[in-house]
């Protein structure tokens, strides 16, 4: 039997998460077969080295170093570019079926421009969703250069829709970063609480927050909001380094500038089984990680979603927004912790991003869907 060959693109912690459960899911279809390759944060000293946590699960089949130099703009187009070059040659050689891609990350889209000149059709997984800033676009461009699209929710299929793909390429498939929630193996709380120091009997804090891209500039001081709302409450909080967008080391540097604070402990990356874990038994969320409007809500965790990164975005109903001002975030925080409605409506809520088989219908779509011309040759459908 003849296996469809897809490469699956991985640029940062969280994306590669995402993809587990449907990496695993290639590996065990007869019909199917699994490359991977690794790009961008992964291959970074500076945000934990990740690869090393992606060769742990999959073997490698090449890694690219963008070679981004600093958290400028022409830093990070630079990095793109580097990436679109050895992506060319990197999938020249290996020659897939499918490229397989998530999100919204300017590696993804290299990747993906890359991919459309080589003839090699691309499946765009979770587009169509709403997520600000620089990202958004980036996005929304890589689903014109798509042949097949997984969304995560029909309002995200619809706006596919609205861009003219046809109606044959869209599969509602869930939010694949659901199933790894579903598929188990977190980490334990009592683990979690051992190796991080929690107390059982007070809450404590989850800090992801990434640069707002379109005003990277002020990164440094959007922060330092939130680590003084957030340090303002005497209690234990993990701060973790956000992803490379461009204004990362202004987030980076108001992380560092509170390292040997009682209770606060920094982490350039946390593996994904304790990320999940560390959700389940958290007091709240706070930044503006998609982890806070997706994954959270499944857990009834709230969440403090900072900022403009993530405006418009589906959510479930566990999110307080509130712009970079600390008493505002602390007034969210104070909300999430004590408002025992809010925190009920938290659980109560069914989060709109599926049921932990997004794998299985990526995988089952991949295995059957007719290659040829038809898939390749894309038209606008109005």
């Amino acid at each position: 039997m003849v296996q469809r060959h897809i490469c699956v693109w991985s640029g940062k912690r969280g994306g590669f998460g995402a993809l587990v459960p449907t990496m695993r899911a290639i590996k065990a279809h007869p019909k199917l077969r699994l490359s991977l390759v690794a790009t961008d944060q992964h291959l970074y000293e500076r945000f934990g080295r990740t690869v090393d946590e992606v060769r742990a699960q999959f073997p490698i089949t090449a890694a690219i170093d963008m070679e981004q130099a600093g958290d400028a703009g022409c830093d990070r187009a630079r990095a793109i570019g580097t990436c679109l070059v050895k992506s060319a040659d990197v999938l020249a050689k290996l020659a897939p079926d499918f490229l397989l891609v998530i999100g919204d990350r300017g590696e993804v889209l290299a990747a993906t421009i890359a991919a459309h000149n080589l003839g090699i059709a691309v499946a765009h997984v979770q587009g169509g969703d709403i997520s600000g800033t620089l990202d958004e676009p980036v996005r929304h461009a890589v689903t014109k250069l798509a042949h097949l699209h997984f969304p995560s929710t029909e309002r995200s299929a619809q706006r596919i829709l609205a861009m003219g793909e046809e109606p044959w390429r869209v599969h509602v498939v869930g939010d694949a970063h659901i199933d790894q929630i579903f598929a188990g193996g977190t980490t334990d709380a009592a683990t979690l609480r051992g190796r991080y120091e929690l107390p059982a009997d007070r809450p404590f804090f989850l800090v992801l927050q990434h640069s707002d891209s379109c005003d990277p500039e002020h990164s440094a001081e959007q922060m330092r909001e939130t680590v003084e709302a957030v340090l303002s409450f005497g209690l234990r909080t993990l701060l973790v380094y956000p992803c490379s967008d461009q204004g990362f080391e202004g987030i980076i540097g108001e992380i560092e500038r509170v390292r040997g604070k009682p209770g606060v402990s920094i982490h350039a990356n946390l593996p994904a089984p304790d990320f999940i874990g560390l959700q389940k038994i958290a007091g709240c969320i706070v930044g503006n990680s998609s982890a806070g409007l997706i994954e959270a809500p499944y857990f009834g965790l709230p969440a403090i979603n900072i900022g403009n990164r993530q405006t418009g975005r589906e959510q479930g109903h566990n999110v307080i927004h509130v712009p970079y001002d600390r008493e505002r975030i602390a007034e969210g925080i104070r909300k999430a912790l004590d408002d025992k409605a809010f925190r009920a409506a938290c659980g109560a809520a069914r989060p709109p991003f599926g049921d932990g088989t997004t794998h299985r219908r990526i995988t089952d779509v991949l295995a059957t869907v007719e290659l040829g011309p038809r898939l390749f040759n894309k038209r606008m459908a109005y």
